[in-house]
């Protein structure tokens, strides 16, 4: 059995193939393996990849204690990562802030179709070095491209309403639920689409919480639906949220694009949803007042806003639905 070490647990070019211990061969399918061909698989010996493994020998990996595993996967989580492995607390102004969401495979496919590196050259290479080339690259490159759209704007009777109730909402919440987002309330509502068929304690929670908020869920619903219908027919839940910053993050389980809306007194021009188009343009869409459309399954986050001033805001999202396909990352104005 192997005791887990700093050397031994990282992604080297060292130790057995992992493709070869599972499968006895390894076919490349681009260029040759650098990994160790030399052992068959006896059982018990780690693969390359240590703990990371995803083909059954990451178990093989034995740690002396808690404390070193622990510690093993915090500075994996954290190589390569400038500001923590949380996007609450990435500076969302930089650029290997908004690079992290992305896993190591997208990073180095990157660096081949957009900046010519070879995959040969990156085969084995820690999420940290491939980090570290890529934003090599884009120093010499320059800054991203940044587009602007405008969501559609709600009418002013929706938006009087909703913010007596969000108001209302700041005074009753004062709990983030989902502290991997930097913000000061953070709720989610489910659909009864969603919690009806269900006679779960989670269910029954979601629909005292549903009841609780009814009037804020309607209006919010009313005002989706001068925009898109039947969107807001089916989507499975609302967050809400006050004093949402930065957080450059993925929405992994989201099954199709979301729509945002924000309000407050927070400047105009400011507090939006940037997302990655591509490898060199972001997009700020401007959901002050307005519902913009963003598929939150590409790199996105909140703009800066004044600090001083209020920002509320309400996002519509499925995660049960028919799956979409990710297309473009965000929708209106020229695309």
């Amino acid at each position: 059995m192997s005791t887990a070490t700093k050397q031994n647990t990282k992604h080297a070019a060292s130790g057995p193939c992992c493709f070869f211990l599972k499968y006895g061969k390894c076919v490349p399918p681009r260029g040759s393996c650098r990994f160790s061909h030399d052992l068959q698989d006896d059982g018990v010996t780690p693969c390359c990849f240590g703990p990371t493994c995803r083909l059954g020998h990451a178990s093989r990996v034995k740690f002396a204690d808690a404390k070193q595993k622990s510690e093993y996967w915090k500075e994996y989580h954290m190589d390569g990562n400038l500001d923590g492995d949380s996007p609450a607390v990435r500076d969302a102004t930089l650029l290997r802030s908004q690079l992290e969401p992305w896993p190591t495979s997208t990073l180095r496919t990157r660096l081949v179709e957009s900046f010519g590196e070879s995959y040969g050259d990156l085969d084995g290479l820690a999420r940290g070095h491939i980090m570290e080339r890529l934003l090599k690259h884009y120093e010499n490159y320059g800054e991203r491209k940044e587009l602007r759209v405008d969501g559609k704007e709600v009418s002013e009777q929706v938006r009087i309403k909703l913010m007596d109730k969000l108001i209302d909402f700041k005074s009753r919440h004062q709990k983030n639920t989902r502290p991997s987002i930097s913000a000061r309330s953070y709720m989610i509502l489910r659909s009864p689409l969603e919690f009806e068929q269900k006679n779960s304690n989670n269910a029954k929670a979601a629909a005292k919480k549903f009841n609780k908020y009814l009037d804020l869920w309607n209006l919010a619903k009313e005002a989706l639906m001068e925009v898109d219908p039947e969107f807001a027919r089916n989507f499975s839940a609302l967050a809400v949220t006050y004093g949402f910053q930065g957080s450059p993050h993925i929405d992994k389980q989201n099954t199709a694009p979301f729509y945002g809306l924000s309000l407050g007194s927070f400047p105009e021009g400011q507090g939006g949803i940037c997302v990655e188009v591509d490898a060199f343009s972001i997009c700020h869409v401007n959901t002050k007042d307005r519902l913009g459309k963003v598929d939150g399954r590409y790199p996105h986050w909140v703009a800066p806003y004044d600090s001083s001033t209020e920002r509320f805001s309400l996002i519509y999202y499925s995660t049960w639905q028919e799956y979409e396909h990710p297309k473009q990352a965000y929708y209106g104005g020229e695309e």
